[in-house]
Order: structure tokens, then C-alpha cells, then sequence
């Protein structure tokens, strides 16, 4: 069983108190989300009080979520620790309850993967998957999940992470969807960030992995989650997708007050 790493600082370790701040996160993201139907979406993963709302818009947004079987989760790896992409075979603890792990559609993501091997060392302390359960536990919660955990984060990873999951669909006759964790700008202006990330989104939403990878590394964008975006945008367009959109762009200067030095979130579903 994988235990919460970051409750009681990410997020309320108290299910009565976290539950209620997800609640309010979604009824402010329902102002400005849109219902669209989606093979992927990119969510933020900061503190709640940050990150609640762009992340409470994303999924609340992909109308599969709520009724999808299987959830397959990429986010960057913090912490260093674990393989260059690790595969999580446990159930997951939420102050909100237990996830289930969909380990036989993670097995055969498995087999004939290059980059991905089972491996929980790397989920021990990172934060991007666990911070998206609060949210699935409203939204599906009988949902199972498949977490990855990216530290290797180049196009070829990427490409291994999506052609895995288009394998394990074809091998199991049932689609997933398709979550890619990720804060945009870090510790840059409110000005600085926006700027930046209109350009990087712009590549994100047209699908363009090798443009967005290629620009990122000239322009050291400081996007966490770059590799599971590039996994998303990849998958998407295999499963048919032509564009991307934009639903929300937030900074923590909403949350913190400081517009000096901010953190960005986008939500991006990528569309059916």
C-alpha cells in the first residue's frame, strides 16, 4: 500500500477538511469549465490552495473521467529517487479513501517497454500523482488507477510511456484516460510566466511534441511535467486527436498576493 506522502502540507490530512476544500475548488473551477469529451488532460499538482482550481477544472472538465475504468497517471519525479520511469503496482491511501491499482493494465504496459519498469521507490515521497487523488475520489471513485512516475522526461520516454498505454488498450479491448501532471513557470514574474507559457501551450495545443520539447530546452522552460505533457500530447494524437484546449491559466499570485515570483497552472484537455 502506497501511503500519503504530503498530507497535512499539500493538502488536508483530515478527510472532513479535505473534502470540503476539493468541493470548493470544483464549484470555483465549474465557473469557467467547459463539459468536453477528451483522450488526455494536463492538471497542475501544487499545494490546493495554490493549484485546486486549474487542477478541480481539468477533471471535472473530460467527461470520461467519470465514468472511465482505468486512470493512468504521469507526473515528473521531484524527489530523484526510482527508475527513469516508474510503474506503481500498489493501491494508493487518501485521506478520502483507497485507490485501487489497475495492475493488469499496467502489466501490459509493461511488456515491451523500454524506459518504464515496475518500481515504488519513486512514488515513496513525490507529490504529483498523490495530489490528483482528492479530486478522482469526487469525481470517480471507482475508478483504478496506473501511476508513473517520470524522471526521464526526453521525447523517447514520452513516446514509451504513450505507445505503452495504446498497447495495453489494444491488448485489453478497453481505453484509458490519460492524466499528465504538471505546473507550468516557476519562480518567475506573473508577466514572465504568462508570456513564456502562451508559447509553450501553443505547441501543447497543436500537438506538436517535438516543438514543444525542442523549445523548452532552447527557451529552459522550467515546466515540471514536460515529459508527461509530451506523453499526452503523443498518445492524443495516436488515439486521433487534433488540438488541444486551453481551460484554465492561473499563478499562485491568487492564492499568495506576490505577482513577483509565481508558480503557473494550466489545464489543457486535449480533445475527441
Amino acid at each position: 500500500m502506497r501511503k500519503p506522502a504530503v498530507a497535512g502540507m499539500f493538502y488536508p490530512a483530515d478527510k472532513g477538511s479535505l473534502e470540503r476544500l476539493v468541493l470548493e475548488c470544483m464549484k470555483e473551477a465549474k465557473k469557467s469549465s467547459k463539459s468536453v469529451s477528451a483522450y488526455a488532460g494536463v492538471c497542475p499538482h501544487a499545494g490546493l490552495i495554490y493549484s485546486g482550481i486549474p487542477a478541480a477544472c481539468t477533471l471535472i472538465s473530460i467527461k470520461e473521467l467519470t465514468r472511465a475504468e482505468t486512470i493512468v497517471i504521469a507526473g515528473p519525479n521531484h524527489t530523484g529517487m526510482g527508475t527513469l520511469v516508474s510503474l506503481s503496482a500498489d493501491d494508493w491511501e487518501t485521506p478520502m479513501g483507497i485507490f485501487k491499482n489497475d495492475v493488469e493494465f499496467g502489466n501490459a504496459m509493461l511488456q515491451g517497454a523500454t524506459f518504464i519498469k515496475k518500481d515504488e521507490l519513486g512514488h515513496r515521497f513525490e507529490h504529483s500523482i498523490e495530489v490528483q487523488l482528492p479530486f478522482l475520489s469526487i469525481v470517480n471513485p471507482k475508478a483504478k488507477i496506473v501511476p508513473l512516475c517520470m524522471a526521464e522526461q526526453g521525447i523517447e520516454a514520452a513516446r514509451d510511456v504513450a505507445d505503452s498505454i495504446l498497447r495495453a488498450e489494444r491488448k485489453l479491448g478497453r481505453d484509458a484516460v490519460f492524466i499528465a501532471s504538471s505546473d507550468f513557470s516557476h519562480y518567475v514574474s506573473a508577466e514572465w510566466a504568462e508570456k513564456e507559457d502562451e508559447k509553450a501551450l501553443s505547441y501543447i495545443t497543436k500537438l506538436d511534441a517535438e516543438g514543444f520539447q525542442k523549445e523548452r530546452r532552447e527557451r529552459d522552460w522550467s515546466i515540471c511535467g514536460f515529459g508527461p505533457i509530451t506523453a499526452a500530447t503523443l498518445y492524443s494524437q495516436e488515439k486521433g486527436s487534433k488540438k488541444g484546449l486551453e481551460l484554465m491559466y492561473i499563478n499562485s499570485g491568487r492564492a499568495s498576493g506576490d505577482y513577483s515570483s509565481v508558480v503557473a497552472y494550466a489545464s489543457v484537455a486535449f480533445l475527441r
